[in-house]
């Protein structure tokens, strides 16, 4: 099953580049590092290719390590993007496309279809919409493990970039279906802050959380 998920990707980025001669944008070279935590970090390798659609491959290297230093896993992972559609207005932005993900290490993959929608709301806020669904290979089962779905709404205050979130996602065919309300703050261009209360309706259990992430483009 690996073999032909390879296969299906192989061939949706090989048709993608032979479909155009341009390049979708100037910087062809992806390098992202990336602190997920203070002991785990990854870095984003790929490449944009010169087609219509936007198409973008890489891996993504991490290295997981314990809170005395010793490394206890270095996640490997393969994916790319195909961007199907992709408008932009002055008030009113709009793109679709398909991702492709497969875990080196335990012979995982998901195939995913995302959209994303944003415009201006009010002279103050701009409004973002984003749905994913993601179809999901189990490497250890041998066998697909359902779909998942999930849904936000962004209010984004236009000058700060604060922004208040509502998310709500079902699992495992929606054998267990979740909800969150957040408010997100960026500090600069690498750094956000994020806070949430996340609501688990499957057992009926509520975790509030903050987080900061950082993260760089090259």
């Amino acid at each position: 099953m690996n073999k032909n998920l390879l296969a299906v990707a192989g061939a949706a980025l090989l048709a993608a580049f032979t479909s155009s001669s341009s390049w979708a944008d100037e910087r062809p070279l992806i390098w992202q590092p990336i602190k997920n935590s203070d002991t785990s970090y990854a870095v984003k390798l790929g490449l944009r290719l010169p087609v219509q659609l936007e198409t973008e491959a890489g891996f993504n290297v991490g290295v997981d390590s314990s809170k005395t230093g010793e490394v206890v896993n270095t996640p490997l992972k393969f994916w790319s993007r195909i961007k199907t559609e992709d408008r932009k207005r002055p008030a009113y932005q709009m793109s679709r496309d398909i991702g492709i993900n497969m875990d080196g290490n335990a012979g995982s993959a998901t195939i995913s279809m995302n959209y994303y929608e944003k415009q201006i709301a009010t002279p103050t806020f701009n409004l973002e919409r984003q749905s994913s669904y993601v179809v999901r290979y189990d490497g250890v089962q041998k066998d697909w493990a359902g779909l998942d779905a999930s849904q936000s709404i962004k209010l984004r205050q236009r000058e700060s970039g604060t922004a208040f979130v509502a998310v709500a996602n079902g699992s495992a065919n929606f054998s267990a279906v979740a909800a969150s309300f957040g408010i997100e703050q960026p500090l600069g261009d690498n750094i956000t802050l994020s806070g949430s209360v996340n609501r688990n309706f499957t057992d009926a259990t509520t975790v509030s959380s903050v987080n900061a992430r950082y993260s760089y483009k090259w």
